[in-house]
């Protein structure tokens, strides 16, 4: 088959989930092409990962400030839809497979009227995600409004041929909100067996290993819970006194200053590092370099129907993890057997986690042990894109029938 995938984004950086989606239908002999946004002076297409990739509409400043105003209250915009009648005619796709539900509706038009299928991949609870990713409370009652956001989800996502979820969790909530069952397949965010012979990064790792570190890697965001992982820091001064809590992710400046802030308020500034962004080829060996790693997602609907990939990572290289209790999460721990889990808000009891596996050197070693061995039985990407594999397959006997 021929699949046309949709992201509302751009590719650099790369997305992992995509490539790995990509890699998987490519070998189960489809051809992939992905349509994207295009920056000025970018070639119009390109190919990375065996993907054909399109760059098609271009979102300048002034573009997309446009579009995330009109788009909030109407959920179209015709240049997209343009775009992705063109990428679907042009690639003669057999079937349009969308990132996320920003760009649902257009791809479902486009797709009834050429009479292809639509596969709806969902990263993550957008909805839910809107009222954490933003701090504009005027933002969150107009253009992020949560209550349009869940109508257009409900009403669109019943439009669509099939409805990827990233986890179990966040599959319950879709059937709650009127999805078949059956249209439902779902696809961990887990990482590839293969990973683990990516190459180190030796200044990194002689870096920190003097150190207890204890690292958090991904997105900094409020809901993310760094502020609670900065509150335990008191609690273990006197306890770990070699500790090191190193915090790795983007560039969200205001959010980090309110970190920096806290850490100084605390008087434990001593103790914390924030490395900024970092390359992807760097992060092995951040993890690497980790006596602990942190999940320390503060709980809300959408952490609670969401998984971060980075949890496979740090089980991958057998590092004990600490994470919330967040549904997914906290399952997820639970049945690997492959760290602690503390309730979201308690800095007190993620102290108490952090402590244990730095007093007891055998229970950090064997909790370690079992994530890697969960993650090669059944928490890598070839065990959990199984869903991937049985859709394409299904839509494949369709088209030939047809």
């Amino acid at each position: 088959m021929r699949i046309g995938m949709i992201l509302k984004g751009n590719i650099p950086p790369p997305d992992i989930r995509i490539e790995k989606e990509a890699s998987t239908l490519i070998r189960e002999g489809h051809e992939v092409n992905l349509l994207l946004e295009r920056r000025q002076g970018e070639a119009r297409e390109m190919e990375t990962a065996g993907i054909r990739c399109v760059r098609g509409v271009q979102m300048g400043r002034l573009r997309e400030i446009l579009h995330r105003y009109t788009f909030s209250f109407t959920f179209r915009d015709p240049a997209w839809r343009r775009a992705i009648r063109e990428f679907a005619v042009s690639r003669g796709v057999d079937v349009l497979h969308v990132h996320d539900l920003p760009l649902v509706r257009e791809a479902i038009s486009v797709g009834r009227e050429l009479g292809i299928p639509v596969v709806a991949d969902m990263h993550e609870n957008y909805p839910g995600g809107l009222q954490v990713w933003y701090t504009s409370r005027l933002k969150k009652k107009t253009i992020y409004n949560f209550n349009r956001w869940a109508r257009y989800e409900r009403e669109i996502l019943r439009e669509a041929d099939a409805v990827i979820a990233v986890i179990e969790e966040s599959k319950e909530r879709l059937k709650a909100i009127g999805i078949p069952e059956e249209r439902i397949f779902v696809v961990p965010n887990t990482s590839p067996v293969e990973s683990i012979d990516i190459p180190l990064d030796e200044a990194i790792i002689g870096k920190y290993r003097d150190l207890f570190m204890v690292s958090y890697i991904g997105g900094f965001a409020p809901h993310r819970g760094l502020d609670t992982s900065i509150r335990a820091l008191p609690h273990l001064r006197g306890r770990i006194p070699d500790m090191k809590l190193v915090l790795v992710g983007d560039r969200n400046r205001p959010y980090m200053e309110y970190l920096v802030a806290l850490a100084e308020k605390l008087g434990v500034s001593d103790m914390v590092e924030m490395t900024g962004w970092q390359p992807f080829g760097k992060i092995w060996s951040y993890i690497a370099a980790s006596r602990v790693c942190l999940v320390p997602h503060a709980r809300n609907p959408h952490t609670d129907t969401t998984i971060p990939h980075k949890i496979f990572q740090y089980m991958m290289i057998r590092k004990p993890v600490v994470v919330s209790d967040c549904p997914p999460l906290k399952r997820i721990i639970e049945d690997s057997g492959g760290g602690l889990v503390f309730r979201h808000d308690s800095p007190e009891e993620l102290a108490e986690c952090i402590a244990r596996f730095r007093e007891d050197g055998e229970f950090s070693r064997q909790a370690g042990e079992k994530g890697r061995a969960a993650f090669l039985d059944r928490y890598n990407w070839d065990s959990t894109s199984g869903d991937l594999r049985k859709l394409y397959g299904a839509l494949a006997r369709r088209a030939e029938k047809s």
